[in-house]
C-alpha cells in the first residue's frame, strides 16, 4: 500500500468500522458488472462519498482483473 492507500483505508475503518479488505470483499461478493454501478451502490446504499467509493471500485476491479488474469 501507498501513503494515500493508507490515508483512505484509515479514514474507512475510523468512519466505517470496516478495514478496506471487507469492502472489497463486500463488492466483490456482488459481482457488479461495472465501477459506476458498484460506486452509485456505495454511495447510495453504504453512504460513502464519491471519492472513498471510488477508490474502494477501484480496488476491487483491480483485484478482479488481476485473479481472472492469474
Amino acid at each position: 500500500m501507498d501513503e494515500n492507500e493508507d490515508s483512505v483505508g484509515e479514514i474507512l475503518y475510523k468512519n466505517s468500522g470496516m478495514r478496506l479488505e471487507e469492502w472489497i470483499a463486500m463488492v466483490q461478493i456482488m459481482e457488479f458488472d461495472s465501477k459506476d454501478k458498484m460506486i452509485e451502490f456505495l454511495m447510495e446504499n453504504e453512504g460513502l462519498t464519491h471519492r472513498v467509493a471510488h477508490f474502494i471500485a477501484f480496488k476491487a476491479f483491480s483485484r478482479i482483473k488481476r485473479e481472472r488474469n492469474e
